[in-house]
């Protein structure tokens, strides 16, 4: 598969992202069913289409729709800063879940564990901008999304490299 293909297939995650943020953002203004059930299995879908596509796809990469949607059904707002924090964090580390499957998926492999490692970097920066919140929320939404989501499709990559 040549380089300008594989980049294009990224460029797709990418904007399958895309349009999770805007569900995610969505479903935040109101009807969380959207950010739930239709943005996991737009992501989910759309992990799994590539990865056939790339002829990458493992067991696994299907079995993520599950800790995809029960992440997103975790509650994260809180009147306190410490429970901000606590239930931030929670829902961080269930969306790290998808990760740790993905990667499981590839043995965990050192790539594998590398794009982890990022990935449990950008739950840490989520749970800061989610407590912080610098932006206004529905930008700050946008951010956790892509931030969050997007490095699962590094996973369905690794093994061409």
């Amino acid at each position: 598969m040549s380089e300008t293909t594989i980049g294009i297939l990224a460029c797709v995650g990418l904007f399958i992202c895309v349009v999770d943020c805007f569900l995610w953002m969505w479903g935040g203004r109101s009807g969380n069913w959207k950010r739930r059930y239709i943005g996991s299995t737009v992501q989910s879908i759309g992990l799994n289409a590539l990865s056939l596509i790339l002829g990458t796809w493992v067991w696994q990469y299907a079995a993520s729709f599950i800790p995809e949607m029960i992440s997103r059904c975790l509650g994260y707002g809180g009147d306190t800063t410490i429970e901000k924090i606590i239930r931030r964090s929670v829902f961080a580390a269930g969306s790290l879940m998808v990760g740790v499957l993905l990667a499981y998926g590839l043995a965990f492999s050192g790539k594998a564990i590398t794009l982890l490692i990022c990935q449990a970097v950008a739950a840490v920066v989520s749970v800061i901008l989610g407590v912080r919140n610098p932006l206004p929320a529905a930008v700050e939404e946008v951010f956790v999304c892509i931030s969050l989501k997007y490095i699962n499709y590094g996973y369905i990559f690794v093994a061409l490299t």
